[in-house]
């Protein structure tokens, strides 16, 4: 099979533990209303260390969940509430779905002008449409 044949891969995590990682996720996505996304050595290799969850709220939401840092800036690694969310999901996510997980949030405007990489939505909910819904539009 030529290079050019071989089929590439998304993720590189296997299908039960991606699933359970999908089932958490989606908590995490109805308490702070924002998608999670996987980034990072697993998109791109099978040789990956960790599985890198990060969570990207819009400037202001993270300005308000950590109120001590500077959004702009990269002082929320130093900031205990942040610090203390991260390790207590990461630990969480870790023992959900049986990966090593690095989860942490960032502010949009930092995490997009820093990483251009690849980055999968996951966590994602979807409503079963019905007829009934039809009779509402």
């Amino acid at each position: 099979m030529s290079d050019a044949s071989k089929r590439t891969k998304t993720l590189y995590i296997g299908a039960p533990a991606c699933f359970k990682l999908e089932l958490a996720c989606q908590h995490l996505a109805r308490a702070f209303g924002e998608n999670c996304y996987i980034v990072g050595s697993v998109t791109e290799r099978a040789d990956w260390r960790d599985v890198d969850i990060v969570m990207i709220l819009k400037d202001e939401d993270f300005q308000r969940e950590f109120p001590d840092t500077n959004a702009q800036g990269t002082s929320w690694e130093f900031d205990p509430k942040w610090l203390i969310m991260t390790v207590a999901i990461s630990d969480w996510l870790s023992a959900q779905t049986g990966l090593p997980v690095d989860f942490k949030f960032q502010p949009r405007t930092k995490a997009n002008a820093a990483h251009k990489g690849r980055r999968y939505a996951v966590g994602l909910s979807f409503e079963k449409y019905t007829p009934e819904d039809a009779s509402h539009e």
